[in-house]
């Protein structure tokens, strides 16, 4: 036997049992976030955690959340175990909460969206792949047995978006989702403290910045040699962009260069043939005009505080998009969600269902795939026994009534 492949069969080996046994002892979202922080490179780990500006946003979200208080029904919760199931745009879930896209998780773990949409397959529910991925469409549709979501962002410009749409319709995934609120980044002071932003490149300049953040993490280090350090944007190889191939340089350029505007919903809707989902929406004005030019859902959500800082919280948002727009298309939710009780009040103030970014990132950079599988279950078990308590049976028995918030929260 070569003796350099067993070498490589013996490391990967070795990882896969380690991320499995972290993940089999995880015990709740804040415990994998510790993990995180330890495992991974602090560039890496300040992308994952970061806010725009002071983080007023970012710290917003999860104030708003923790701040909320429930009404629990006494007395009306013997029988059968709730039901946790839900639909969304038509399709079946398990439980009433999906996967945010997440940008560049590849350079989180090497399992990366791989790992993300298999989890999210296990447990039932829908994951939402971002054009910010290490990985490609074909490769995370394969790992996936449930409906897929694709996050559009314009790699490329117009011509870049019609063609990742294209695929997304041929590859047949779920629904196209078309991120509003970032014409450009945000002002991320944390990443930017280190020079280097995501996609990162494996150049003198990089390898120079990263080896002191990463001399200090030897199984981040382990997992990405063996994975060939693959940190490119996949879904941004072969596109092209007047007759010509483009990098993944300039595909981003033509993104910045051409965001996409209201009067692209109709024609993504036009060429995909199928759902079109709004998410960055924050205001009533907005979600009407999304629901204006075609789209089958709105997501509220403000890029989990990571674009402009000072915008309201999302679940203070969340009520008045709900009275706007909710008796026409569906609405979710995202943004300082970490656990099923926060999934619970999410649905109370009127979301069909919530989603989930960083919780399971931060599962996935501290255990691969067990750990999202892990972070996943302990959200479902959250869930469930938040409902035994609150007195509610399903998801139809969820509303206002069972949760005290701010009055202008409430529809």
């Amino acid at each position: 036997m070569n003796p350099r492949v067993g070498w490589f069969d013996a490391a990967r080996s070795w990882v896969q049992r380690w991320d499995a046994h972290v993940g089999a002892h995880l015990r709740s979202v804040e415990q994998a976030q510790h993990i995180a922080h330890r495992r991974v490179p602090a560039p890496v780990e300040s992308y994952v955690e970061g806010g725009a500006g002071t983080e007023a946003t970012l710290t917003a979200n999860l104030a708003a959340v923790r701040g909320m208080q429930f009404l629990p029904r006494v007395g009306v919760t013997s029988g059968p175990a709730p039901d946790l199931s839900t639909t969304v745009l038509g399709t079946n879930l398990s439980v009433p909460f999906l996967l945010s896209p997440v940008g560049f998780t590849r350079m989180m773990h090497s399992a990366g969206d791989v790992a993300g949409a298999a989890a999210a397959s296990s447990a039932g529910t829908i994951f939402t792949l971002s054009a910010m991925s290490g990985h490609s469409m074909e490769e995370v549709l394969t790992a996936a047995t449930s409906p897929s979501w694709f996050q559009l962002y314009f790699l490329g410009g117009r011509s870049g978006a019609e063609q990742m749409v294209a695929r997304a319709r041929d590859l047949r995934f779920g629904a196209i989702v078309v991120t509003m609120d970032t014409p450009i980044p945000g002002d991320r002071r944390r990443e930017s403290r280190y020079g280097l932003s995501p996609p990162l490149r494996l150049d003198r300049r990089t390898v120079t910045k990263m080896a002191p953040f990463v001399a200090a993490h030897p199984s981040w280090l382990l997992d990405h040699a063996l994975d060939g350090f693959q940190l490119q944007l996949a879904n941004a190889l072969g596109l092209v962009h007047g007759g010509r191939p483009l990098t993944a340089e300039d595909a981003l350029l033509q993104w910045l260069a051409n965001p996409p505007t209201w009067e692209d919903i109709p024609w993504i809707r036009d060429q995909f043939g199928g759902p079109v989902i709004v998410k960055g929406v924050v205001t009533p004005a907005d979600a009407r005009r999304a629901v204006e030019c075609g789209a089958a859902a709105v997501i509220v959500s403000n890029h989990g505080g990571r674009q402009l800082d000072g915008v309201p919280a999302t679940f203070a948002a969340l009520g008045g998009v709900v009275d706007a727009v909710g008796g026409d298309v569906e609405v979710l939710v995202d943004g300082g969600i970490r656990s099923g009780a926060d999934v619970v009040k999410a649905i109370a103030l009127g979301a069909r269902a919530a989603m989930i970014g960083r919780a399971w990132a931060y599962g996935l950079c501290a255990a691969g795939q067990p750990g999202v599988e892990r972070i996943l279950s302990l959200i479902r078990e959250d869930v469930d026994r938040t409902m035994r308590l609150v007195g509610a049976a399903s998801m139809r028995d969820i509303d206002s009534s069972i949760v005290q918030a701010p009055t202008a929260w409430i529809r």
